[in-house]
């Protein structure tokens, strides 16, 4: 998410104080035991090193990012590790980043405003003010989906990105927090938890996790190359049209292709 070490108890943030909440699974023999994935890697593309990467998305045919810190929207390439374009964001903390096929939205961690995009190159068509953190972004049937680095997610109208409902993650019952970077697929949202070489596959009306997604090889081909403690596991992008899957990670010099294939039964 950021660069500084938070407890692992931010999810007792606003659990409480939004609006209502969508079915919430109770722990107990119905609980859907999750499927076991593993992320293999099918391509190394270029990656630039610096880039401490919140959001990743494909958009009107072209592959874009979010960076936080000094932070920008930038689109980037497969072939090049220098971005293509980018617009720098100096005075917010940049974060999640969704598409809708017409515009571009982008979030920022706790300055409250989200950033909508329009157009080739991007620009601003507007900013629109919320409250609570911004962590990862996606959309998916007319619905910007927000995390939050709790273990609920929200589901905002982008026309003006109120709340119309939210969802608790669960994991067998227990609650999961740290969610991050998000993206939205037919088949439920993926998201990364920060500071873990894990991704969920999330339901979205139940907020069950469907599938656990084991990324570590991803982060021990980077081992001694990227480097700092944030250097982390961040970044989902799925092509429309193709299905191909790409993760990245904060600060990481590459970006890989992968396949998803089920783990090793112990």
């Amino acid at each position: 998410m950021r660069r500084m070490s938070w407890s692992l108890s931010l999810s007792l943030l606003c659990l409480g104080c939004a609006p209502a909440q969508r079915q919430t699974p109770d722990a107990g023999p119905a609980e859907v035991v999750p499927q076991r994935l593993v992320a293999r890697i099918v391509h190394t593309y270029p990656h630039d090193p610096t880039a401490f990467t919140q959001g990743l998305q494909f958009h009107q045919g072209q592959l874009y990012e979010s960076t936080g810190e000094d932070g920008d929207l930038r689109r980037i390439s497969l072939e090049q590790t220098a971005p293509l374009w980018k617009q720098p964001l100096p005075d917010v903390f940049p974060e999640g980043l969704a598409s809708d096929g017409e515009r571009l939205y982008q979030l920022t961690w706790q300055d409250g405003t989200l950033f909508v995009w329009n157009g080739a190159p991007p620009a601003q068509e507007k900013q629109v003010a919320y409250t609570g953190d911004g962590w990862g972004l996606c959309f998916h049937q007319g619905q910007l989906v927000r995390s939050d680095g709790t273990s609920t997610l929200r589901f905002h109208d982008p026309k003006d990105f109120h709340v119309k409902s939210q969802v608790k993650v669960t994991l067998q019952g227990a609650p999961q927090d740290m969610l991050n970077e998000l993206e939205c697929a037919e088949d439920g949202v993926y998201a990364n938890v920060w500071h873990t070489n894990h991704v969920l596959k999330i339901d979205y009306a139940t907020g069950r996790v469907l599938a656990v997604i084991d990324a570590s090889a991803l982060a021990q081909a980077e081992r001694g190359r990227a480097h700092g403690y944030e250097a982390v596991l961040n970044g989902i992008a799925l092509e429309p049209g193709t299905g191909r899957l790409f993760f990245t990670g904060k600060l990481w010099p590459d970006l890989f292709e992968v396949k998803l294939e089920p783990a090793a039964t112990p």
